[in-house]
């Protein structure tokens, strides 16, 4: 994350037109509104910016947003900009994991020169007689050990990992993604130490969470800035238009696997003498090689359309 100067400060939310900005050092935390100019070029400010400001002479709205600098990266669905990290949320428990969900996010995350962590919640509520054998913690392992992305097991009591991780988010910009009920909102509450999000109980009917996030906002926390953004979940890799190879990138065990491949366009499905097919399920999943081939699909399917 780049560090603001004096006149510059990152956007934590925007509300009707009005924007709350922040930086830590010096401190500053004001109102601003952007100028008109931004309104001609048709260009949205949006949290995770960061900008330059100057003085309005409005004592209501004391300041004005001059200027976006550039951005390193700018999602649309949840819109926002300058994401280090995202923090991909399982529940070990309720609600039941979606691997098609966490696939699309590891590689939306990739695609978008963004840092993908592995959150998995409610370790303490892991039981033989009430989970399913599919979201357990050893199949979750077992699916995504390969990828080498780093994970971190959360629970009450089980702080070992919440301790790393606060150690890994300092000076970035974070953001929490996966479904709802997950344990999103108490992740924040439980770093921050205080309730800073809105939480919600399970919907035990549904077997999933009431949506409790409303708009997207970044706290400030340790030099660095969190969000519960929602929107994430609603991703489809199929309407990115993106080249299928380019998709297949975004897998890190076929990137390694694949230099093994006979073709260098190699699709991983039917191909002779493919290292993907080939390889054992400690280097691939097959569960997750399936889910990619149906992923592909999808893409494949959706380029068709344009």
């Amino acid at each position: 994350m780049q560090k603001p100067r004096n006149n510059q400060a990152i956007i934590l939310k925007g509300v009707g037109g009005q924007y709350l900005l922040h930086r830590y050092d010096p401190f500053f935390k004001e109102i601003a509104v952007p100028r008109g100019i931004f309104r001609k070029k048709e260009e949205t400010p949006l949290p995770g910016d960061l900008i330059e400001y100057s003085a309005s002479g409005d004592p209501d709205i004391p300041y004005v947003i001059d200027k976006i600098l550039p951005r390193k990266n700018q999602l649309i669905r949840p819109p926002m900009a300058n994401l280090d990290i995202l923090l991909i949320t399982v529940s070990l428990d309720l609600p039941k994991a979606d691997y098609f969900l966490i696939d699309r996010l590891l590689s939306y995350a990739v695609l978008s020169k963004i840092k993908p962590f592995l959150i998995f919640t409610k370790y303490d509520l892991i039981s033989n007689q009430e989970i399913d054998n599919k979201n357990s913690l050893s199949e979750l392992m077992a699916n995504y050990t390969p990828t080498n992305f780093p994970v971190f097991v959360l629970g009450n009591d089980h702080d070992d990992d919440l301790k790393k991780l606060q150690t890994k988010i300092k000076n970035q910009v974070v953001a929490f993604a996966g479904q709802s009920g997950v344990g999103k909102s108490t992740l924040i509450n439980r770093l921050f130490d205080k309730n800073i999000m809105l939480t919600d109980n399970l919907s035990e009917k549904a077997g999933r969470g009431k949506q409790t996030t409303r708009h997207i906002e970044l706290f400030p926390y340790c030099n660095s800035y969190l969000a519960d953004t929602p929107g994430f979940q609603a991703i489809s890799l199929a309407d990115m238009n993106l080249d299928p190879q380019v998709f297949a990138n975004s897998y890190p065990e076929l990137n390694e696997l694949s230099k093994d491949c006979q073709f260098n366009n190699c699709t991983h499905r039917h191909e002779p003498k493919c290292a993907v097919l080939a390889a054992d399920s400690k280097k691939i999943h097959p569960d997750r090689l399936k889910r990619y081939n149906l992923l592909r699909k999808e893409i494949e399917a959706g380029n068709r359309k344009y």
